[in-house]
């Protein structure tokens, strides 16, 4: 995938996950839970931690470096999830909500740093493991992101439907 098309995926997604909030009020952020233990602000905060440290690794990978963030962890994502979901839990909304929306933008930074061959040649990072860059950065940016709306969609309707 072309970088530019990567970021303009980033920025569409984000306009689309940010559009599936409006109208939702802060008792629905907070107090909602959306699946079985996290609410919106939770989710927020997962997706914002994730994306976080894909902005780590592509900044490791822009270095030469062989990347430590989180996605190359011994610790299985589960307990990573749970460690994080802790730690989150008592931030404020509007440091959860700055933190979001600021991710992206420092994503979509690194990602210029980037060439359409850096994210492309599947042997150009032998620590992806045959992947192509550009496949990592979807899969924790708005593929997750998509996952985690389809969630708050289901939620939506079942909420509106009481």
């Amino acid at each position: 995938m072309k970088r530019d098309a990567l970021i303009e995926l980033l920025m569409s997604s984000r306009e689309n996950f940010l559009e599936l909030l409006e109208g939702l009020t802060d008792e629905d952020l907070a107090g909602s839970k959306v699946n079985d233990a996290w609410s919106i602000l939770d989710i927020l905060a997962h997706l914002t931690r994730w994306e976080a440290e894909l902005v780590k690794l592509l900044w490791q990978a822009n270095q030469g470096q062989q990347p430590t963030s989180a996605q190359f962890s011994q610790i299985s994502i589960d307990e990573i999830n749970r460690k994080w979901f802790a730690e989150m839990k008592s931030r404020p909304a509007s440091r959860v909500l700055e933190d979001f929306h600021g991710v992206r933008t420092q994503t979509i930074r690194r990602l210029e740093d980037f060439t359409d061959s850096d994210l492309n040649e599947i042997d150009r990072y032998l620590w992806l493991g045959g992947n192509a860059l550009w496949e990592w950065v979807a899969a924790d940016s708005f593929e997750h992101e998509a996952e985690h709306a389809e969630q708050i969609r289901a939620w939506r309707k079942g909420s509106t439907a009481q």
